[in-house]
């Protein structure tokens, strides 16, 4: 019984939230709703996983004809019946619902996400910590680009419609002196950022990175990719002589380089982004209203157009992950990384393994619907726009 439980612990896992969340649906308007979201991420799920499935299985071959080419390659003598009899082991010759029902069940059960034929290994173990790595590594460029966008294009969108010079005859001309360079700073750090986010739209990230690396060549620097130099990478992180402090330099003089080329243009786009969200809140009438009872200045804007622009900002974070997911592949093969986006052209475009590939895809989905989830729930918590859109009341009841 132990051991069926730790088998199935994922779909056990999955069943205790969902009563959870249905028991507290009975008395809370607020949670019947979060209930019919996790609902439709997991019907979202389920739809994820046929369409991936599908779309793998059109690729030409499969995994038998894939382990008997192998074999042949061993010297073995193969016959159409060896790979008839490999097709009737591996569960191949079976319609293609009924072995996307024994995908969805393995994945559902055990978390198992199938058979790598490229690997001739499951692709749990030929993912291993790589999803993780990828995981993160997007999550650093998501942060590094909200870090960057999120302040300087509130400054974009405050310095649009200002003056480069204070002419405000109400103003002593030191006041107006002082002024003016304030002015003027903003000003010209909105060109620099408009012409930042005009080279992060139009330079490929993979553009960007080989320039990196060519500059280092040109100055007779070592390139700084992969996750570690040649002279750490065999090097564990603790010894007898405790912490390996250079390991953790020479890591983060490596980690810099796809964070900042995959968060480049992710940046560009939220720059644009916040800063039309914040123009357009600006000039509604409530701003105009808040103006004519006597608010100004800072507290002006971080009460209404800022504070209203921020929540399609955070609703779009699952989304914001999958585009910088979509631009790691190509970068992680300039840079030479081995993360899963690596991994998925490997298996995409050189091994035609199907089942590793929709594997990768699969988790990808996973993690963009589960934050979409996340930040659904999480706005109609905090935000009295959501909560009076999606409950028809002021807050949760």
């Amino acid at each position: 019984m132990i051991h069926f439980l730790s088998e199935t612990w994922l779909l056990w896992l999955i069943l205790f939230t969902g009563a959870l969340l249905f028991r507290a649906s009975r008395n809370s308007q607020y949670f019947h709703y979060v209930f019919n979201r996790y609902l439709l991420a997991l019907v979202t799920l389920l739809t994820v996983s046929a369409i991936v499935f599908s779309l793998m299985e059109v690729l030409p071959g499969d995994c038998a004809e894939k382990m008997i080419a192998y074999k042949n390659t061993q010297g073995e003598s193969i016959t159409q019946a060896d790979i008839a009899a490999e097709r009737a082991r591996m569960g191949l010759d079976k319609s293609l619902p009924e072995r996307w029902v024994n995908w969805v069940t393995d994945l559902t059960l055990k978390g198992d996400l199938g058979f790598s034929c490229a690997k001739r290994q499951s692709v749990n173990l030929a993912l291993g910590d790589r999803f993780w790595l990828s995981f993160w590594f997007c999550i650093a460029g998501l942060v590094f680009s909200y870090l960057i966008a999120v302040p300087f294009g509130i400054l974009s969108a405050w310095v649009l419609n200002k003056p480069w010079k204070d002419r405000s005859p109400q103003h002593t001309q030191a006041k107006r002196l002082l002024n003016t360079a304030g002015l003027g700073l903003a000003k010209m750090t909105d060109v620099m950022l408009r012409i930042i986010s005009y080279l992060g739209l139009a330079l490929p990230n993979f553009l960007l990175a080989l320039t990196i690396i060519l500059l280092y060549v040109f100055a007779g620097e070592a390139a700084p990719t992969g996750l570690f130099s040649d002279e750490w990478k065999q090097v564990s992180w603790f010894t007898e002589s405790g912490f390996q402090w250079g390991k953790l330099n020479d890591f983060l003089g490596h980690i810099w380089l796809p964070i900042f080329v995959i968060g480049w243009s992710a940046t560009a786009l939220q720059l644009q982004t916040v800063r039309a969200l914040v123009v357009d809140e600006s000039n509604k009438l409530y701003v105009d209203a808040a103006k004519a009872r006597g608010v100004h200045g800072f507290n002006l804007w971080a009460k209404y157009p800022v504070r209203h622009s921020i929540s399609p900002l955070f609703n779009s974070v699952g989304f914001d992950y999958q585009r910088i997911f979509n631009d790691l592949p190509i970068v992680a093969i300039v840079i030479g990384l081995t993360d899963a986006s690596a991994l998925l052209i490997e298996a995409l475009a050189m091994t035609n393994d199907q089942e590793l590939a929709a594997g990768i895809l699969f988790l990808v989905a996973l993690v963009v619907i589960s934050m979409n989830f996340i930040t659904d729930i999480v706005l109609a918590a905090v935000d009295p726009r959501v909560r009076k859109s999606v409950l028809g009341t002021g807050g949760p009841a």
